[in-house]
């Protein structure tokens, strides 16, 4: 028997894939088949964990593969990581408020929100205003990139585990993103596809943003995106420290240390746990890439 758990954060879903729950090897078929959402579970991606290897222990520091919906591999993801953290305490893997989650994109600090674990925080660390270009790695800010003919945006890179191009822009809506979002993405010239946020500064505490990843496309929150959103309008002296972020799903806070370290705090919500049916599993192995 194979039990998945489902989370999401502000519509951002996720689910756990557990191997004492029976979860099979995490990769992209498996990956696919769960999250398609006529066929199978229906998920913007998947949470492989805990896992054995280098630097785990069975209180403080988890091992955790994170994958997006179209079955890629992604480095680390901050709604996801939320969400594991807070499935880690709920399932008695641990009793701590503040836990180490170790992903292929480094080590990650959450916080539990004490008994109530709805709400956690989130250290990403520092960030840089540099993804890897097939020329350099100069940074990026303000930069006034043609995304089609007759558009262009300012654009600010944020790599903060995951890489991100910001665009300010008047109006963030996601009607613009679903039209611009994929250019942004698929922009020439990165070693790395970024994930896309569009972003208007209402005033400097409050900034709406609108999300387009490169794995999933539309997606109604994002954590790291939220963070890219708030450190690019800090770099270009448009806000304070500490903001708000909307998005379609719902509001985060983010905050700016004095050390440049981006802190993300937002709710995570359970929806269930799911028993997949014995005639699917087979499918976690077999089924072909679309």
């Amino acid at each position: 028997m194979t039990t998945l758990v489902k989370y999401h954060a502000l519509g951002n879903d996720y689910l756990v894939a557990d191997p004492e729950l029976g979860a099979p090897a995490p990769g992209a078929t498996a990956t696919r088949a769960l999250c398609d959402r006529r066929t199978g579970v229906g998920a913007d991606g998947v949470l492989y964990g805990p896992l054995p290897g280098p630097g785990a222990d069975p209180q403080g520091t988890f091992r955790v593969r994170v994958f997006n919906a179209d079955g890629t591999e992604c480095a680390r993801n901050a709604n996801g990581l939320r969400i594991f953290a807070r499935y880690l305490r709920e399932h008695g893997r641990t009793d701590r408020d503040e836990l180490t989650l170790r992903t292929a994109g480094g080590d990650v600090r959450v916080r539990l929100g004490g008994p109530a674990t709805a709400t956690c925080t989130i250290d990403l660390g520092p960030w840089t205003h540099r993804i890897p270009t097939v020329a350099d790695g100069a940074e990026m800010v303000g930069v006034p990139l043609e995304i089609e003919p007759g558009t262009t945006v300012h654009a600010t890179a944020v790599h903060n585990g995951v890489p991100h191009l910001v665009a300010l822009v008047d109006d963030a809506t996601t009607e613009l993103a679903a039209r611009i979002g994929p250019g942004i993405v698929g922009y020439a010239g990165f070693a790395e596809r970024p994930n896309a946020e569009l972003l208007t500064v209402e005033d400097r505490r409050t900034l709406r943003v609108r999300v387009w990843e490169r794995g999933v496309g539309h997606t109604p929150a994002s954590g790291s995106g939220a963070c890219a959103a708030a450190c690019a309008a800090h770099r270009l002296g448009l806000t304070d420290p500490a903001v708000t972020v909307v998005m379609p799903g719902g509001t985060v806070g983010v905050e700016i240390t004095q050390d440049e370290r981006a802190l993300l705090s937002g709710p995570t919500s359970l929806v269930g746990r799911v028993t997949l049916a014995d005639e699917f599993v087979p499918l976690l192995r077999t089924r072909a890439p679309r």
